[in-house]
Order: C-alpha cells, then structure tokens, then sequence
C-alpha cells in the first residue's frame, strides 16, 4: 500500500469528520474492516489495548468506539486508511 501523508488541515478534517460520525457508522466499518483486512481482536489488543475495549468496540450492545488517535493507531499498525472508518 502506497504510503499516505495528511498535512495539518487534512487532518484536522479527518478528525471532525470522525467525531462527526455516526458511531453506528464508525463500529459497523471496524466490523468490515477486521473482515476486509483479516484482523483479529487479538491483533487489536496487541497494540496495548485492553480486551475489555477491544470487545466493546465491536459489541453491538454498546455505543464504544475507538478514539480517531486510536483508530489512527490501528491503520498505521494494519496498513490501511484510517478514513475506512468513516465512508
């Protein structure tokens, strides 16, 4: 994957953005993500994270999801766009 670059007004976009989203959006595409990427929640805990969160994140009996700097975090680590969790 080709390496990405935001300058400072493309990321504070893509932080609004996020928090802008609807959190249904935001858990739904982690779901496609995890899938898409064939990323598991272990993989996710690896990164420091606790299981507690990790699981909530994908529960659909919570409203959790993970911070923009957290899943900013995980594209880094997985090698895809953070903006998967907002289209």
């Amino acid at each position: 994957m080709e390496e990405l670059k935001y300058s400072q007004i493309e990321i504070l976009q893509l932080i609004n953005q996020y928090n802008n989203t609807d959190r249904k959006v935001i858990k739904s595409n982690l779901k496609r993500i995890l899938t898409t990427h064939n990323i598991k929640p272990k993989q996710i805990i690896s990164l420091g994270y606790s299981s507690a969160n990790t699981y909530a994140w994908l529960s659909p009996a919570t409203n959790n999801i993970p911070l923009i700097n957290q899943s900013l975090e995980m594209a880094v680590a997985f090698n895809f766009d953070v903006q998967e969790f907002i289209v």
